[in-house]
């Protein structure tokens, strides 16, 4: 599978227990099975195939082409009839196992699975081109997971603009305000959003003049 794209949970990685998985037992507790699922729990809902029956500790591997790098933004349909439901998106391509994003899955009813809502967020660090292994590991039981569409929010190679003399209004890509900062002519706009935000990501930045928007990186 390629990102940007989406990620159908039933489709991981074929290899086995303890290769591409980890399940709490060897029984397969779903209605929805894969040959090679072997304890995998897979549920018919939502209109196709979800994990379903999710304990602390499991997991399950996705083999995945990055086809645009850059910073990416995840949104995972889910439901849970419980509370503290969750789950972890890593990148796992040696040894070493990087959280890109950390998931609460929201009680979507009181003690039913069947209402999917959609979640979302920023990944936390850039995606390369290239080969990769997307690593989900359950944090909190009893989510329910369709499928996590992944989309390419800030291509790499976006470092910097420049726009004359002006102030910009600082805002996350989630609409909240951090600051603001002006510039006289050629500038370094990630190093003034460093000095800002003391963190590298992605952000809004508003010509106050102008009201004009753009999405800036900073450097990793």
């Amino acid at each position: 599978m390629t990102l940007p794209g989406t990620i159908e949970v039933e489709y991981f990685d074929k290899g086995g227990e303890g290769v591409s998985f980890h399940d709490s037992d060897s029984q397969n507790e779903g209605d929805a099975s894969r040959s090679d699922g072997e304890g995998v729990d897979l549920v018919k809902a939502n209109g196709g195939t979800v994990l379903g029956y999710t304990a602390v500790d499991e997991w399950l591997e996705y083999t995945v082409n990055v086809t645009e790098a850059g910073i990416y933004k995840y949104e995972a349909v889910v439901s849970s009839g419980a509370t503290g439901s969750g789950f972890n998106i890593s990148l796992h391509d040696t040894s070493r196992k990087q959280i890109l994003a950390k998931v609460s899955v929201p009680q979507t009813a009181d003690g039913s699975w069947d209402t999917y809502k959609t979640v979302s967020g920023d990944l936390s660090k850039s995606l390369t081109a290239g080969q990769h292994i997307i690593l989900l590991t359950i944090t909190g039981a009893n989510c329910n997971i369709d499928k996590i569409k992944f989309t390419c929010v800030v291509p790499d190679g976006i470092k910097q603009v420049t726009d004359g003399k002006a102030t910009y209004a600082v805002y996350t890509t989630s609409g909240v305000y951090v600051g603001q900062f002006s510039v006289d002519g050629d500038t370094d706009f990630a190093g003034k959003l460093r000095q800002l935000t003391r963190r590298n990501g992605v952000y809004v930045l508003k010509n106050k003049a102008t009201g004009k928007s753009r999405l800036i990186k900073t450097a990793e």
